[in-house]
């Protein structure tokens, strides 16, 4: 008797696992891609605030700043980033710089942006600058 039950049974596993395989991949492939979507906001945060330390400093230019932004984010592989420097000329006198990223994060995805669409990543960072006296 018990012999019929297990033959009755014999695709059970093959067929539980077809309906639940879809759901395990799409969790994996969905936390793989948010991790990845931290990181670039991190990435993204640290840039900022490096390019504007680099613009603080009395006789910095603003090609100083955005060297400082390339040299991050190019060590994580982030492109098509747009880096603002406010003001633009830094010979000016101002009391703050402020640098300002936006990432496309469909450009810096690992797998196609199912889970994360169209969405930007954009951090800035304020910073105060040092007197040249």
């Amino acid at each position: 008797m018990e012999y019929s039950v297990r033959k009755n049974r014999k695709g059970a596993v093959a067929v539980e696992f077809a309906m639940t395989a879809p759901l395990l991949f799409i969790m994996v492939f969905g936390a793989l891609e948010l991790g990845h979507a931290n990181m670039v906001l991190n990435v993204a945060e640290a840039a900022s605030y490096e390019g504007a330390r680099a613009g603080i400093v009395p006789g910095a230019t603003a090609q100083d700043v955005q060297n400082a932004v390339d040299e991050i984010l190019s060590i994580s592989n982030i492109r098509q980033a747009t880096v603002t420097v406010s003001p633009s000329n830094l010979n000016t006198s101002s009391e703050f710089i402020e640098v300002q990223i936006r990432i496309p994060y469909a450009d810096n995805t690992l797998i196609p942006p199912f889970f994360t669409g169209g969405m930007i990543v954009e951090r800035d960072c304020k910073l105060t600058r040092e007197s040249a006296t």
